[in-house]
């Protein structure tokens, strides 16, 4: 009798399904700026990031020097969120050598109830330059759910 119990809460331990990872795929392409990222997170528990990465190439004349082609990646990803179809992400870095005290912030807000159906947001895109007034471009964008 022990031996089947045993057995059977065995067998119903490892039929414990596998989840895989929600992919989100956002875009923007403006006069502003053109913007592709890729983010993956765990479905299980806290939604765990475990992918990021994107590009974005500035087409405003405004933009600083050395910001004008970003390849962003996790190490730039300071916040992230995803729960109930609302998507939040935040890139920042900061220039390097001739550029060091330059910096973008890069905030993603994108919601959406069903799965299967595109999700619309924004962005809001700010460079910071010693001594000049901050640049902020805005604009619109759109997510997907793989």
């Amino acid at each position: 009798m022990w031996r089947r119990l045993l057995l059977s809460v065995t067998m119903l331990g490892s039929a414990v399904p596998a989840f895989s990872a929600g992919r989100y795929y956002c875009a923007a392409d403006d006069s502003n700026i053109k913007l592709s990222i890729d983010a993956g997170f765990e479905e299980t528990g806290a939604t765990k990031l475990n992918h990021f990465r994107g590009a974005l190439i500035a087409k405003s004349a405004e933009v600083p020097a050395g910001f004008k082609t970003l390849m962003l990646d996790s190490g730039q990803l300071v916040h992230h969120w995803i729960y109930d179809g609302d998507l939040r992400l935040e890139v920042f870095a900061r220039g390097e050598d001739q550029d060091s005290g330059k910096s973008f912030d890069l905030i993603v807000m994108s919601s959406g109830k069903n799965g299967a159906a595109p999700m619309s947001g924004n962005y809001v895109l700010t460079f910071n330059v010693p001594d000049a007034a901050p640049l902020e471009l805005k604009g619109h964008l759109t997510c997907s759910v793989k």
